[in-house]
């Protein structure tokens, strides 16, 4: 009967006590009210990027394709995908990117890849404006590219996309220079 006694007591038990299950929860409680506000940043600051990069390649695709096609290029804003918008606040909702080998800055019916023939409008890609409430502004209602690569808009143009709710720096401004070249920069909240 000892030995059984003996081994009754020496099991050891396993698991958690109720103040260790106590203590644990308040901590990941605390470390959760921490680092929740953070993600909700975190994301906005991702969503942003992804808004201002979206942009920034559809206007580089502009300038490398009137370079490629020899032809004069058109990046403008659109609210039905299919044409242009002679509206500056209608960048939020779209925008199209088209060769525009007539140089009226318009995309003709039934432009698109990839039955393009060689001297006609194409359309090249149509993006879809901000979400999430971002908002993108300008008081361009086009840019033009030239086959050398340059603007045809008489100087630099600014495009700024501010986050909802804006936070300290998640606002981006997008200029783009005479030269044809795209300079994103992150600026502070209005």
């Amino acid at each position: 009967m000892s030995e059984v006694c003996k081994t009754m007591n020496s099991v050891k038990e396993r698991g958690f006590t109720l103040v260790e299950a106590l203590i644990t929860v308040v901590v990941v409680t605390i470390l959760l009210a921490t680092a929740v506000p953070y993600m909700g940043n975190f994301t906005k600051n991702n969503r942003l990027i992804s808004q201002t990069n979206d942009f920034v390649i559809a206007v580089q695709l502009a300038r490398s394709e009137a370079v490629k096609r020899d032809v004069n290029t058109v990046i403008c804003p659109s609210t039905d995908q299919s044409s242009c918008s002679a509206n500056a606040a209608d960048w939020q909702t779209g925008w199209l990117v088209f060769s525009d080998f007539n140089l009226n800055g318009t995309l003709e019916p039934g432009a698109a890849l990839p039955l393009c023939e060689a001297r006609e409008d194409c359309l090249l890609i149509n993006g879809k404006g901000p979400t999430h409430n971002n908002t993108l502004t300008t008081t361009a209602t086009m840019l033009r590219f030239l086959p050398t690569g340059l603007a045809a808009n008489g100087g630099d143009v600014d495009f700024t996309i501010v986050s909802d709710d804006c936070r300290v720096d998640q606002v981006r401004r997008i200029r783009v220079t005479s030269q044809g070249h795209t300079i994103v920069t992150t600026q502070p909240c209005p």
